[in-house]
This record gives C-alpha cells, structure tokens and sequence, in this order.
C-alpha cells in the first residue's frame, strides 16, 4: 500500500476505532486491555503494527491484540524485564545476533550458531527472551518493518541434548510467538547443516506452519554444507561458520548488545 500523510493518519484512526470497540466492550483481561490502552495513546507505536503489516488494519490489530496477551497471560516468561548474564554471552560470542550487513532486498539477517549454544548454561526458554528482547529493538528499524528480516540456524555441532529441546509443545509456543505476535515479516528461513535425527524436529512441527513460512523455509543436511545459502547471500558478508569470508567481529552488528545492558 502507498501511503501519504492522508492515508497514515486514515489507517490510524481505523486502528484506534478498533481498539476502542475492544476497549469499551469489555473484552480481555485487565493486564491486557491496560498493555493496549499504553499503545492506543502513541502514534509510534501503532504505526509499528501498520507497517509492519503493510497498513492492513485488521492484521495489523489482531498482532498488537496477540502480542497483548502473549506478554500479560500466556508467556510471559519470555519477556523477561532482564537478561540472565549468560544470555549476554550468547550475543558476546557471536552465538547469536545481527549481521552487520543487509542482503540484496535490504533485509536485515539474524544468525544463530546453534551448535555453540549450551541448553545447560542457558535454556530455550531464557534463550527465546533473548531473541524477543532482540525483536523488540528491531522493531524500531524501519527496514525491518518494510522488508522483513531473514534467519539463518546453523546446525552443525548440534547433539541430541539439543534436539531434545525442542517438544512439539515449546514449538507451537515459538510460533505463535514469532509468526503471530510480532508485525516482523520473516522472509527467508535457513537450517544448514542438519543432521538427519534433527530432522524429525520438522517433520512434527510442518503441519503447524504457516503456508508462506513452508514456502521460505530450506533446511540443508551436512553434504550440503552452505551451497543453498550461498545461492541468496553472498560468502563476502557472512562469517565464516557459515562459510563465509568474514571474522566474527567483522560480521556481526553489537549495536544490540549496547542496547540490551
């Protein structure tokens, strides 16, 4: 949708009279209706939800109601007010974060070294509050809200005290979460390296999925390496776990790690 001064203001006003109606017809719990009444007041804030939802009112409505009640009833737990000290080592260490560079549609790329991350010094619940922490931030960008984001996992080193993380319960959790309740488009979706007792994880969670998350998802075994990334982003901007050029140092933003202590 194009947008002009007109039309924002228009969309605006659209979203406030939906929230209205969810506000003065008793709708909700009181935590969430008071976690909507704070976004109601601030033209910032709404906007965020319509641009992310390329200004479709009653998406963009329904994500900010979902996120509402993820955050005040159903997972709270992953909206931690505070990181654990491990969690700043997953980003210190380039476990997981931001690349400092964007791909060739402006998208901002999210890597996860998966194979590096302990479950003992840091389990998947404090490790999703790491990455909803992280979204919130990006949520501010205004590339993120316009092209989406990509998210790439390898896989490689991971073991079966990893897999075993991932119950088809905390799954759906994660989904809801990431592909409901954030105005953040997910463009591209990368699991390299993967070994095949790792591959059931998706054969259980698939049905759940989005058609558009099916559509961008690519999961890669070991022989394949990074061949499959390496068709979409070039070597020249990725670290070298993924098999690019790059230092660790050279490809991650820390801007996040700033923000986050």
């Amino acid at each position: 949708m194009e947008t002009t001064p007109q039309s924002e203001r228009d969309v605006l006003v659209e979203l406030r009279r939906l929230i209205t109606e969810f506000l003065y017809g008793g709708e909700g719990t009181p935590e969430v209706r008071e976690y909507i009444a704070s976004v109601y007041e601030d033209d910032s804030k709404l906007l965020i939800y319509l641009k992310g939802r390329k200004y479709r009112v009653n998406h963009a409505w329904e994500t900010l109601k979902r996120k509402a009640e993820i955050i005040c009833n159903d997972y709270p737990e992953y909206f931690p007010e505070t990181l654990p000290k491990s969690a700043f080592q997953l980003i210190n260490n380039h476990v997981y974060g931001a690349l400092k560079a964007r791909d060739k549609l402006g998208r901002r790329i999210i890597c996860f070294n998966a194979g590096k991350w302990d479950p003992k010094e840091i389990s998947v619940d404090e490790l999703a509050g790491v990455v909803t922490h992280h979204l919130d931030l990006m949520l501010t960008d205004e590339d993120v809200l316009s092209n989406g984001i990509v998210y790439i996992q390898n896989c490689e080193d991971i073991g079966m005290k990893h897999v075993k993380e991932y119950s088809l319960h905390r799954m759906l959790r994660m989904l809801d979460i990431f592909c409901y309740a954030y105005p953040i488009q997910i463009k591209g979706i990368y699991y390299l390296n993967v070994p095949f007792y790792a591959r059931y994880v998706y054969k259980i969670i698939r049905p759940f999925l989005p058609k558009k998350i099916k559509e961008r998802l690519i999961i890669s075994s070991n022989d394949q390496k990074f061949a499959a990334l390496h068709d979409q982003l070039s070597p020249r901007i990725l670290p070298k776990f993924l098999g690019g050029h790059l230092e660790n140092e050279e490809a991650f933003d820390m801007t996040m790690l700033q923000h986050l202590q």
